[in-house]
C-alpha cells in the first residue's frame, strides 16, 4: 500500500496506459474505424471496477485487449509490473492462471458432451493444479447457490443462470487474482441477475479477488462496484467512485445515462 494525503491506498494490480485500437473497413476505399482512443486507467487490488456505456462504446473490445484476445495498435497493459502485450505465448499461458475472463454466453464456454463435473475439473487439469483442488468443488457450488446433483448433468439440462454460475465456478477454482466479466448477466432474467449480485458480494468476502466488470446495466454496477468508468465512442469519459458518479457526474453523456437509468 502507499499513503496519499494521509490515507492508505491500495496498489494497482492492473494499469492500462494509452491503449488505442482501430480497424480497417471497406474493400476498395479503406477507412479507419477507431474503436479505442487513448484509454488510461488503473484497477486497484481488491476492488470491483465497472465499465459502462452504450453498445459500440468499446468496453468489450477493451477487456478483450487486456486478455490479449484482440491485438492493440499501441499502449501498454501492465499487471503486477509485467507488460502483458510483450509476453510470449508461453508466458501468456502462465498469466492466464491469475487472470480469467467470463464471457456473455455461458453455453459457448462448456463442452456439450461433458458433464458439469468434468467441465469444472477441466481447467484444473489444464493448468496442472493440485488434485486437492477438486475437493473445493462442493464449496464452490454452495457459494454459487447451486445443487450438487447438477454435477452429473450436461449443459443442455441447465438453465442460463445455472450455466453462467458454473462458468464462474470454473474460474474461481483457479483462484485468479483478476477476473474480467463481459456482460455476464445480459442474457439472464431480472431474478437471476439479483442472485448474481448476491453471489458477487459473497465472492468478495471469500476470495482476495479483483474484478473488472463490463455491463450496460447501471443498476447492477451500482450494486456491486467500488468505481464505475463511462465509455462513449471509444473514449473513457470519466471514472469515479460509485456515489460520486451518480451524485456529481462530470460529463453530459454520463448525466444522460443516469437520467435514463432513474427514469426506467
Amino acid at each position: 500500500m502507499s499513503v496519499v494525503g494521509g490515507m492508505f491506498r491500495k496498489m494497482a494490480i492492473l494499469s492500462v496506459k494509452h491503449v488505442c485500437k482501430s480497424y480497417k473497413t471497406g474493400l476498395i476505399k479503406k477507412k479507419t474505424k477507431i474503436i479505442l482512443q487513448d484509454i488510461t486507467f488503473d484497477v486497484q487490488e481488491g476492488e470491483v471496477l465497472g465499465l459502462t456505456g452504450a453498445s459500440g462504446s468499446g468496453k468489450s473490445t477493451l477487456i478483450r485487449c487486456i486478455m490479449r484476445l484482440t491485438p492493440v495498435d499501441s499502449g501498454t497493459i501492465i499487471m503486477d509490473g509485467t507488460d502483458l502485450l510483450q509476453l510470449s505465448p508461453t508466458d501468456l499461458r502462465q498469466s492466464r492462471k491469475v487472470m480469467q475472463m467470463l464471457f456473455q454466453n455461458p453455453a459457448s464456454a462448456l463442452n456439450p458432451r461433458k458433464t458439469i463435473r468434468e467441465s469444472l475439473a477441466e481447467p484444473i487439469l489444464i493448468h496442472q493444479l493440485p488434485e486437492a483442488t477438486l475437493k473445493e468443488i462442493p464449496g464452490i457450488l454452495d457459494m454459487l447457490q447451486l445443487k450438487k446433483d447438477l454435477l452429473d448433468r450436461y449443459p443442455h439440462q441447465l438453465s442460463g443462470g445455472e450455466l453462467q454460475r458454473i462458468c464462474l465456478g470454473r474460474l474461481l477454482l483457479l483462484r485468479p487474482r483478476l477476473l474480467l466479466l463481459d456482460e455476464p448477466t445480459s442474457m439472464l432474467d431480472v431474478s437471476v441477475q439479483a442472485q448474481i449480485i448476491e453471489i458477487m458480494r459473497n465472492i468478495r468476502k471469500e476470495y482476495p479477488i479483483t474484478v473488472l466488470f463490463v455491463s450496460h446495466d447501471l443498476a447492477l454496477l451500482k450494486a456491486v462496484c467500488d468505481r464505475i468508468g463511462v465509455m462513449e465512442q471509444g473514449k473513457l469519459l470519466e471514472l469515479q467512485p460509485v456515489e460520486e458518479l451518480f451524485q456529481h457526474p462530470s460529463e453530459q453523456y454520463t448525466r444522460d445515462l443516469i437520467r435514463a437509468f432513474n427514469d426506467f
